[in-house]
């Protein structure tokens, strides 16, 4: 048999509406739970400042690096870095695919683009941090880690005209 309950009797709406705020409020979290991550970057910022002795490209990383090694290409425009991530998970929300950064569009440093790589095939050491610094033109520069081992420093040397571009050989 049906039970009739008068039109005025909210309990069943009550109830339904109580379990319905339930779910909404636990909606948010399950598709938390289920959103890709977000995309972290490499590089925090890039800084140019002039010096008396040439111009310094500052690399701000996303965190702590230990450095490994550097070599310049034969003919002085490009720089490869080889770092290792102290702290690793600073670095893993990074896309699978290399970070590509522009240098800034006025700056005394000839124009250049940064890629970073961590793919562990870029170099053996573990956690590889692996950068390559293309410049418009050949360049001199001498290449340290800052001392908040989160800044990768460029220090570009002013020559003179007709002076050949010095590069490390690749060891």
């Amino acid at each position: 048999m049906y039970e009739t309950r008068p039109l005025n009797d909210c309990s069943g709406a009550t109830r339904m509406h109580s379990i319905l705020r339930k779910v909404l409020a636990v909606l948010p979290v399950a598709a938390s739970l289920n959103a890709p991550p977000a995309l972290a970057e490499a590089i925090d910022d890039i800084a140019i400042e002039q010096l008396k002795s040439g111009t310094r490209v500052r690399l701000r990383l996303t965190g702590s690096v230990h450095y490994i090694r550097d070599y310049a290409s034969t003919d002085g425009a490009t720089v490869y870095v080889f770092l290792q991530a102290l702290a690793p998970e600073n670095f893993s929300g990074m896309p699978p695919a290399d970070e590509v950064k522009q240098s800034p569009q006025s700056s005394p440093a000839p124009r250049f683009t940064v890629r970073v790589s961590l793919d562990p095939r870029c170099d053996p050491a573990p956690n590889p941090v692996c950068v390559v610094i293309q410049f418009e033109r050949a360049v001199r520069c001498r290449v340290r880690l800052g001392e908040d081992r989160r800044s990768l420093l460029l220090d570009l040397e002013s020559g003179e005209k007709g002076d050949p571009p010095t590069a490390r050989e690749k060891p």
